[in-house]
């Protein structure tokens, strides 16, 4: 701007003193009246060129300045992982196998958006991969809660995606998340990963990709809880769709529809939380062959999952972190059986039944329990420590597919542990060195359909014991 007035005062002048000579042209010759004219035209070309050049400036100034709220709109963070894993597992017959030297890339794009007051926008896109996979996994592709949860292709999924709008204010605001759910990667993970709670929801009973509508009371003012909190959700686990069936067809079946109310609550301890819920899945769905070795799918039955859950952190700033959690799976089948082609045979199946017409509702259970410890070693950047421990018993069944834990030790039928130790690179980075270490006590782990058996009845090929070593580095930035 102030090379352009510059040059507009510096016209002026030259403007000037060109008047000033052709007034005085009576007193001067036609040919030096000429030459003045020559040189006050050169002289007019080369401001004019000048304030071209300016007006460019202004203009990439201008248009960088646009470029920039715009890309304000939206603030971008990004996670990175690669990882290496050494799994060594034993069959019921004692046959052992290995799986070493095993390593993956996951990249997280974050993203989050104030638009007004009471609306925000927060989004993840992911991609995670082997080293080397070109081919698209097609389970892990396919099955929605596991889209970009599960090593594929380098594809990326869009794995949240969801608006936080307060439609109501007052006393008890109620804010709406609409969209792909924060579903994933729930609590207590953050423990483990390092990282701050990113999700709602018990990881013992629920981890994945989910799309719906939470409706959240914030209950604070009213009560003087800190962190109190009533949630009613409604999902979909499975809708079909013109893509693979008519809408209104007899021969369509049902939608997987997904209900849940969530209760959180502080303890009046700092870093305390508390939560219970319950959450139902009616007609919940089965890939099935049938007998002319068709893919098919079937309603099977319904779940109702109960989970109570706690958690410490840094309690009393003494560096320790604390969690439990607690829940019970109630399955109930339908009646309804398909042949499934599964490790054990082919045979009619349904929800945690191998019995045809059976409608006898299954209990299970299970249990989490876990700490961390940040050590006050500040050479070592405060390094912390960490153990975990879970058992799920007969008729444990979670949704945790979507787990970002290639052996979905939460939804173990028999006993896990874990250990891990963290070093911080930086206040971004960090190491991680870890074991897994998961006793199977019946088969079927994470799998709805089937009875299940004892790993010593089943015998052969299944699945007896699975140990995983695994070193990692992780960005979140």
């Amino acid at each position: 701007m102030r090379k352009t007035v510059k040059l507009s005062l510096a016209a002026s002048l030259i403007m000037c003193m060109g008047t000033s000579s052709l007034l005085s042209a009576s007193s001067i010759s036609n040919a030096e009246l000429q030459k003045k004219i020559e040189m006050l035209e050169a002289q007019i070309k080369e401001i004019k060129a000048f304030q071209a050049e300016a007006k460019d400036d202004i203009e990439e100034r201008v248009d960088a300045i646009e470029t920039s709220t715009m890309v304000d709109k939206i603030n971008f963070g990004l996670e990175f992982r690669t990882r290496v894993d050494n799994f060594e597992a034993k069959d019921a017959s004692g046959t052992k196998t290995s799986a070493k030297n095993v390593w993956s890339n996951r990249l997280r794009l974050n993203m989050s958006s104030d638009i007004t007051n009471y609306m925000t926008f927060t989004g993840r896109l992911s991609m995670y991969k082997n080293w080397s996979d070109t081919g698209a996994n097609y389970i892990y592709s396919s099955m929605d809660p596991m889209q970009g949860r599960r090593p594929s292709d380098s594809g990326v999924f869009v794995e949240r995606a969801y608006i936080d709008w307060t439609a109501i204010k007052g006393d008890i605001p109620v804010t709406f998340t609409i969209g792909r759910q924060p579903s994933s990667d729930g609590p207590s993970h953050q423990f483990k990963d390092n990282t701050v709670r990113k999700a709602t929801y018990s990881a013992l009973s629920f981890d994945g990709a989910a799309d719906g509508i939470v409706a959240t009371a914030n209950l604070q003012k009213v009560t003087g809880i800190n962190n109190m909190a009533l949630r009613v959700g409604y999902g979909k686990g499975y809708q079909a769709d013109t893509t693979y069936t008519y809408i209104g067809d007899a021969g369509s079946i049902k939608d997987t529809n997904v209900l849940g109310v969530f209760l959180d609550s502080g303890l009046g301890i700092n870093g305390s939380l508390m939560q219970l819920s319950a959450v139902q899945a009616t007609d919940v769905v089965s890939n099935t062959v049938d007998s002319s070795g068709a893919n098919t799918n079937t309603n099977i039955g319904d779940v109702l999952l109960y989970t109570a859950m706690l958690e410490f952190t840094n309690l009393s700033n003494s560096g320790l972190d604390l969690f439990a959690h607690y829940a019970i799976s109630q399955s109930k089948p339908n009646g309804a059986t398909s042949n499934q082609a599964t490790p054990f045979g082919d045979y009619p199946m349904g929800l945690l039944t191998n019995i045809p017409g059976d409608t006898e509702q299954k209990n299970g259970k299970a249990y989490w329990i876990g700490g961390r410890y940040t050590m006050p070693i500040e050479a070592l950047k405060n390094p912390k420590i960490g153990v975990e421990y879970n058992h799920g018993d007969k008729n444990w069944f979670s949704f945790t597919q979507g787990s970002n834990s290639l052996t979905n030790k939460l939804a173990t039928r028999g006993s896990a542990l874990e250990v891990y130790y963290i070093q911080p690179i930086n206040r971004y980075a960090n190491l991680r060195f870890g074991a897994e270490i998961i006793d199977y006590d019946y088969v079927g782990s994470g799998y709805q359909v089937g009875a299940p058996m004892k790993v010593s009845d089943a015998g052969g090929t299944t699945l007896d014991k699975l140990n995983n070593y695994y070193l990692l580095f992780n960005l979140m930035y």
